[in-house]
């Protein structure tokens, strides 16, 4: 009978587009005619493409049809990152004609940063003017096309979920919700290049400076994923307009991120900072902070300190 009724529904789907509808949205055909299906569609110039979207994730192979791809352990590592500095520093836009783009700023230092993005997934990189900062952009439609597929499903921030949305529906692609993040997803890494900070106070020279590594942003939701990790506090912040500030303080607290940073490194020039705090602790742990004046401590204190305030990217090394 199926070799009767797959002529007989080929013969109607040539004949009857509403037809077509009816079988498809009830979902009565078989694995084994859908190819027939999908070879009519393809011949009859796209006709059902166009019409009904509800017919998109039927019709693979089409030009209307993107699907993500598999990414390897570190390529994928690479996406949650990305993901991340996107929802820190980024945005994903659609203009009045329809064509999608992304857009990172991040200060002139962290130049290098968006060269990185860039040697992988191409784009521009300018100057902001008056400002003394840089912008990467991505607009062409190949370009942006593997770029959601990068990020979809690792987007996480409230603003920048809505933004993706609306890209993946120009662009006929399936949104994906966040998945779940772990000790070992990228993601953080990335919103901390984008929003983070590594600092120490000495209030004063015969208290142990205090050393706080944190991450700020306006709605409490999207920092408080570091304190399900990581531990630490939320507070807010009235300068400024008020902002949420994740901070952790605790020294097993920063060595814990510290680890995690070894699996899923930083990009920014904040990294310099991340690969001091070992160093820190070591001088910590011999007072060299109150050290006398020319003694060895103090020259390696002082050294120290030159190293972290200074904007040179190579000085760690």
């Amino acid at each position: 009978m199926w070799p009767f009724l797959n002529e007989n529904l080929i013969m109607h789907c040539s004949i009857s587009w509403n037809l077509l509808y009816i079988i498809i949205d009830t979902k009565i055909v078989s694995v084994k005619i859908l190819p027939c299906l999908v070879k009519i569609l393809f011949i009859r110039n796209y006709q059902l493409v166009t019409k009904n979207r509800k017919l998109l994730s039927y019709l693979v192979g089409t030009s209307e049809t993107t699907r993500a791809s598999s990414y390897k352990e570190k390529e994928n590592l690479f996406n949650e990152w990305l993901s991340g500095l996107i929802d820190g520093d980024g945005s994903l836009l659609v203009n009045k004609l329809g064509y999608t783009s992304c857009e990172i700023t991040m200060p002139l230092n962290d130049e290098y940063t968006l060269r990185y993005i860039q040697n992988k997934l191409g784009g521009s990189i300018k100057l902001r003017s008056g400002a003394k900062a840089v912008r990467y952009r991505l607009h062409n439609r190949k370009g942006m096309i593997d770029l959601v597929n990068r990020v979809n499903g690792k987007i996480r921030h409230t603003s920048r979920l809505k933004q993706l949305n609306l890209v993946c529906i120009t662009l006929n692609i399936e949104f994906i919700t966040p998945d779940k993040l772990q000790n070992r997803h990228g993601w953080f890494s990335g919103f901390f290049d984008a929003d983070g900070t590594v600092t120490f106070s000495i209030k004063d020279k015969y208290l142990s400076p205090q050393l706080t590594i944190s991450v700020s942003n306006k709605l409490m939701i999207d920092i408080s994923y570091f304190k399900e990790i990581f531990g630490g506090n939320i507070y807010f912040d009235k300068s400024k307009n008020g902002y949420y500030k994740w901070s952790i303080q605790n020294k097993e607290n920063i060595l814990y991120f510290l680890e995690y940073i070894k699996y899923c490194p930083s990009r920014s020039l904040k990294r310099k900072r991340l690969y001091l705090i070992n160093k820190y602790y070591e001088l910590i742990n011999i007072k060299a902070y109150k050290a006398e004046e020319k003694s060895l401590k103090w020259k390696a204190w002082n050294l120290f300190i030159h190293k972290w305030n200074s904007r040179d990217d190579d000085i760690v090394h």
